[in-house]
Order: C-alpha cells, then sequence, then structure tokens
C-alpha cells in the first residue's frame, strides 16, 4: 500500500492507538519513521513489535517499543544488545516454547536489568501450566500472558 493509503485507512478506522507489526516492520525502517512521525503529529499513540534484531532508538522519540526476545525454539535469534535502549515506557516479550525457553528468559532478566515491563507468553498448544509454575517457583518480575489471539481464532 502507498503511504497515503496507509495513512487514509488509519484515519478512517479512528482508533487512538495503533500497533505496527509484523513480520519485522522494521525491515522497512526508513518508511516506517516516516509512518511513524505522520501519525504521531496526527495525535497517535504508536507502538512497534520488533524482534530485536534491528535498532529501534530513533523510532522511541514517537513509540513504544515492544522487543520480542526470541527464545532457543524458535530457531532464530534477536540481538541482545538493543535490550540496553529499552526504556519504561517500552516492553520486552519472551515467547516461551519449553522449560529450556523460560530458564533462557530468566537468564536474559538476570543479566540485561530491563527498565520496561516484561511479558512472558507460552506458545499456543504449549504447557501453559509448566510456565507458570517455573514464573511463580523462581519469581519473574514478569506478566504472564497467553497468546489470546490463537486462543479465540484469530490470525
Amino acid at each position: 500500500m502507498p503511504m497515503e493509503s496507509v495513512v487514509d485507512e488509519v484515519h478512517r478506522l479512528g482508533r487512538g492507538l495503533i500497533c505496527i507489526t509484523g513480520g519485522e516492520p522494521l525491515l522497512q525502517l526508513e518508511d516506517v519513521m516516516i509512518l511513524v512521525e505522520r501519525l504521531h503529529w496526527d495525535g497517535y499513540k504508536i507502538e512497534i513489535e520488533t524482534n530485536g534484531t534491528i535498532t529501534f532508538r530513533d523510532l522511541q522519540k514517537h513509540a513504544s517499543i515492544c522487543m520480542d526476545v526470541k527464545c532457543p525454539s524458535s530457531g532464530e535469534e534477536s540481538d541482545l544488545s538493543l535490550l540496553k535502549d529499552i526504556t519504561t515506557s517500552d516492553s520486552v516479550k519472551f515467547v516461551v516454547g519449553d522449560l529450556p525457553d523460560c530458564e533462557y528468559a530468566g537468564e536474559v532478566m538476570t543479566e540485561y536489568r530491563m527498565k520496561g515491563e516484561v511479558f512472558l507468553s507460552p506458545v499456543f498448544g504449549s504447557d501453559y501450566s509448566a510456565a507458570a509454575n517455573f514464573v511463580i517457583t523462581h519469581d519473574l518480575p514478569v506478566r504472564f500472558q497467553l497468546q489470546l489471539h490463537r486462543l479465540i481464532g484469530v490470525r
């Protein structure tokens, strides 16, 4: 979609909060930057979900960031050095598929003392109880979050 069509659609929907997600939206960083600045000046609150492989610092002037730290079971990796740029306006999310993912999340939280809110979200269909028990027994400072969109059938 051309940029003006995206902006027109956002205006047509009339919502105050916009979440830019993907795939990885920062693969189109220049266009996302223009869109975020435009929507910010139009009065929208903006959140960007990113996989933590591309720096997001320039976007934080006008948007909050949710960095999805990739856990081992995903087969992907995030750039953990970007966690230093997370502010109190941002958040970090760990999508965990198994106990080793939970342990990884705990290790990352210990090593990187993030300033933003932290979410731990079990993969749809995984053992939610095991993840919840891990959070409780290790007293992790996280919000436990189920993938609601998957539970209600929205992709």
